[in-house]
């Protein structure tokens, strides 16, 4: 048991070594601050020769060129701002109208009686049973006929 333990450990132990033995580049002089920007500086030269580099070898074998040159101007803070913005009132006006709009929207919405075409699923509102009939089909055929012939017929 002890021996897997101390297995176990030594392969926990070597998990974050890098991190702990990289040093941080904090420079506390100025021949420290100056050896910094020149590592710096030689980091830059590196990637602008390599792009030199990929660019001489695309014009020698005719490939497009990956690198061009820009001659817009950089997009600015303030211009950024004020873009995002006019993009934001667009789709908060167009939230506003949507909300204050008095359409109905969604897939079912006044179709409360089963569907049809006018929102109800029976046509009522056509037939010639008027409020004061309300209750005539539950009666007789022959109370019918003498309350009102054609209701009978009809009903």
């Amino acid at each position: 048991m002890s021996s897997y333990y101390n297995l176990g450990k030594k392969l926990i132990s070597g998990i974050g070594q890098a991190i702990n033995k990289t040093k941080t580049n904090v420079p506390k002089t100025e021949k420290q601050k100056k050896i910094r920007d020149l590592k710096i500086a030689t980091q830059k030269l590196k990637g602008s020769k390599a792009k030199l580099d990929q660019s001489i070898f695309e014009m020698k074998t005719g490939q497009p060129i990956t690198f061009k040159k820009s001659t817009k101007k950089s997009e600015s803070n303030k211009e950024a701002y004020k873009r995002i913005q006019k993009d934001n009132t667009k789709v908060i006006k167009s939230m506003l109208d949507k909300a204050t709009e008095k359409k109905a929207d969604g897939g079912r919405i006044g179709r409360k009686l089963g569907g049809g075409t006018k929102g109800g699923g029976s046509d009522m509102g056509n037939t010639n049973v008027k409020k004061k009939y309300k209750g005539f089909s539950k009666l007789p055929e022959t109370v019918q006929i003498k309350i009102n012939k054609k209701l009978a017929k009809k009903v």
